[in-house]
């Protein structure tokens, strides 16, 4: 951003007072500099060469605001030479040298967003143990990750206030007031979330669309409630014939829409077929009529008699008809 520093202060009445007293003064700026404060002197933008009272007036003189933390603003130099008065400069008293434009920038530090959140959240956490020491351990996050700030360089000092009383799965409001070698700086607004930590299965790896799983897939872990989707599993379930119906990230959360018993029988294969009832027991083979999981029922066609059994899937191709049951003979 190139903007023009006007210069608030009159510059004929300083650089024209007697300076018999004084040796000659040389006023050397950079082309570019860096500035520490609020407000931009003469002396930060190069070197005052000379001693006496002008000299030290020169270097103290205000130019204007400094940019923000970490931006930079352009000085046009023949505008800063007119300013300054030097047509009006007694030779060889007070010698300007100035390129045509001088780029300040302001010094900065970063400011984590993480640091910004913490003090919150902390004093929070505090005060929930204190309510309610066994209902924890208690997790404060911000709603929305707070951004990383550009501040001045100095000491930081962070204070928190709580709007209101935090509670359990309910949202709370803080500001955070910044302060930078004891000054006010800025007060950022924040909004938290409060919640418990749970046990809950997740993925140990990336799994991918009716992929089946076995026990090394899944593992427990504690994680903040906040962070939990409805109704997630909080205990490994029998994975005997599981597989999972999309796509799933290392590291997710389950819940069982995710999961479903996988399909042990397809359309047109040929299954055994076994018969049970007192006494007996007859096996043979046919073909099925759909796709089937575990525990559903399944027809069954004879290819040989035409005939069509029902019966329950108990396996991979493996079809049970109850004798009696509603089943017919194969």
């Amino acid at each position: 951003m190139r903007v023009r520093i006007a210069f608030g202060l009159a510059a004929l009445p300083l650089l024209s007072v007697s300076a018999a007293a004084d040796t000659p003064v040389t006023v050397r700026l950079a082309p570019q500099v860096v500035v520490q404060a609020e407000e931009i002197v003469l002396g930060d933008l190069g070197t005052i060469e000379g001693e006496g009272a002008l000299a030290r007036r020169l270097r103290q003189l205000r130019l204007g605001p400094a940019p923000l933390p970490g931006d930079s603003r352009q000085i046009d130099g023949e505008h800063l030479r007119l300013r300054l008065g030097e047509p009006q400069l007694e030779p060889g008293r007070v010698r300007l040298l100035v390129p045509d434009h001088i780029r300040v920038t302001r010094a900065f530090q970063v400011l984590p967003g993480a640091a910004l959140a913490e003090a919150p959240s902390r004093q929070a956490r505090e005060r929930l143990e204190a309510r309610d020491p066994s209902g924890g351990p208690y997790v404060v996050v911000a709603a929305s990750k707070p951004e990383d700030l550009r501040i001045p360089t100095g000491r930081v000092e962070l204070t928190s206030r709580l709007q209101g009383e935090p509670a359990v799965d309910r949202m709370f409001a803080a500001t955070v007031t910044i302060r930078v070698e004891g000054r006010t700086y800025q007060t950022i607004p924040l909004s938290f979330r409060v919640g418990r930590y749970q046990s809950v299965v997740v993925a140990t790896r990336a799994l991918d669309p009716r992929s089946a799983i076995d026990a090394g897939d899944l593992r427990q872990e504690s994680r903040p409630s906040i962070d939990v989707p409805p109704g997630a599993l909080r205990a490994i379930p029998d994975m005997a014939d599981l597989e999972v119906v999309r796509s799933v990230r290392a590291g997710e959360v389950l819940t069982p829409g995710v999961l479903r018993q996988k399909t042990l029988v397809r359309r047109g294969e040929i299954v055994t077929l076994v018969l049970e009832g007192r006494g007996f027991r007859i096996t043979t083979k046919g073909l099925a009529g759909a796709d089937a999981r575990r525990g559903e029922s399944l027809r069954v066609l004879n290819p040989a008699s035409k005939r069509e059994a029902l019966g329950k899937v108990e396996g991979p191709g493996l079809v049970r008809v109850p004798f009696g049951e509603g089943g017919s003979e194969p």
